[in-house]
């Protein structure tokens, strides 16, 4: 299934056409909200990998649910410096219910990453556990390899 078709709003109100990233690679790093430590901290890795995905030719997104005016705050709290954070805020949870890492109980996306390849197709997913802060250099490792579509459950503790 290709995602292509989707747009979504980042925290400083501009639109992100997956169509534009025909023919490249990007990462999707889900978490389940904003201001929560676990989310803050991965989302600051990932803002602190940003130059080893892109070295990679990957551009990595952090998103969630959250609004993209609550994303700007919480963007701006944490001093990210190059890292956009998407809003899957309408239709709640769309992109998140298409990859199948939408929590419709707790109205919320589970933790998860994918990587989604030049055409849209997920090539590769990691799937963590609530509170579990993703450690970004299985991730990294699993990158330059990918094939077919993977899906791990990493489990252990936030901090």
């Amino acid at each position: 299934m290709s995602i292509s078709h989707f747009v979504l709003k980042d925290q400083n109100d501009q639109e992100v056409k997956f169509a534009d990233f025909a023919g490249k690679k990007y990462l999707l790093s889900f978490h389940p909200r904003a201001w929560t430590s676990v989310c803050t901290h991965q989302m600051q890795d990932l803002d602190e990998r940003h130059d080893d995905f892109t070295a990679r030719g990957i551009a990595p997104f952090g998103l969630s649910i959250d609004h993209q005016f609550c994303k700007k705050a919480w963007a701006e709290s944490m001093g990210l410096k190059k890292l956009l954070l998407l809003s899957d805020f309408w239709p709640p949870g769309a992109l998140a219910e298409a990859l199948g890492c939408f929590i419709e109980k707790a109205g919320m996306s589970g933790r998860q990453n994918y990587l989604i390849g030049p055409d849209g197709e997920v090539l590769w997913t990691q799937r963590y556990e609530i509170k579990a802060r993703p450690d970004l250099d299985p991730c990294m490792s699993e990158l330059p390899g990918y094939g077919l579509v993977k899906t791990t459950l990493c489990k252990g503790g936030g901090s």
